[in-house]
């Protein structure tokens, strides 16, 4: 099973764990770039809000959540063809749309579904149904975990900039080449630890890539203004 600490000997570990990951990642930003900057830190994933939490407080950031949700195919609760966000911005991955011969109504449709269904209560949870703060005119720094397809990223990176923000980052520690290129041609910058051209998943690339349990998120979010 990927993430335990039985691997094969051909299998590459960059990280010990989230720990590990996380201060490998800080020793490769530049801090004093985002200490200087009016930035703020945002966590794109629940399991990118351990990461986002942390380096909020090492450049001593406000930090943010960008809630987002996955689109699924009809019929297919297992094949995921678009990503939302709070902000109602949404990716979509446009050659399984047209192969699946799937309506953009059908798309839009699922994305305000979603945004009832799934994001509205977590923002009521977690914000007390309070927008996202300002980004107008910040220094964005997006922060998760892993990168996989980077549908959830490009999502992100729209909502920053319908919300006006003035430069958008984003750090990782791992992520494929090609989906690492991507994001660096449509952002101001991108620190990526390890990018991959035969990449497996997040997970495959930690020693122990266990659950982070629900109270530590949960602590975090009552740090969240």
């Amino acid at each position: 099973m990927l993430g335990n600490s039985q691997h094969s000997p051909r299998r590459k570990i960059f990280f010990e764990n989230r720990e590990d990951a996380l201060a490998k990642l800080l020793n490769n930003l530049p801090l004093n770039f985002f200490l200087k900057e009016d930035c703020v830190v945002v966590g794109i994933s629940f399991a990118g809000v351990y990461f986002a939490h942390k380096l909020a407080q090492t450049i001593k950031a406000p930090l943010a959540v960008l809630f987002t949700a996955s689109i699924y195919a009809p019929n297919n609760p297992e094949c995921e063809i678009a990503m939302a966000t709070e902000t109602k911005d949404v990716v979509i991955n446009d050659s399984l749309v047209e192969s699946f011969g799937i309506s953009l109504d059908y798309v839009y449709g699922e994305v305000e579904r979603q945004y009832d269904d799934k994001m509205l209560p977590l923002i009521y949870q977690h914000r007390k149904g309070n927008p996202l703060m300002s980004f107008k005119d910040k220094h964005v720094l997006l922060v998760d975990e892993g990168i996989d397809s980077g549908i959830t990223a490009f999502a992100s990176i729209k909502s920053m900039v319908t919300l006006q923000a003035k430069t958008i980052y984003c750090a990782t520690p791992v992520a494929p080449l090609e989906v690492a290129k991507a994001i660096e041609e449509t952002i101001d910058g991108v620190f990526c630890l390890y990018k991959l051209k035969d990449f497996v998943d997040v997970g495959y690339y930690y020693r122990d890539y266990t659950e982070i349990p629900v109270s530590i998120i949960e602590e975090i979010f009552t740090q969240i203004q």
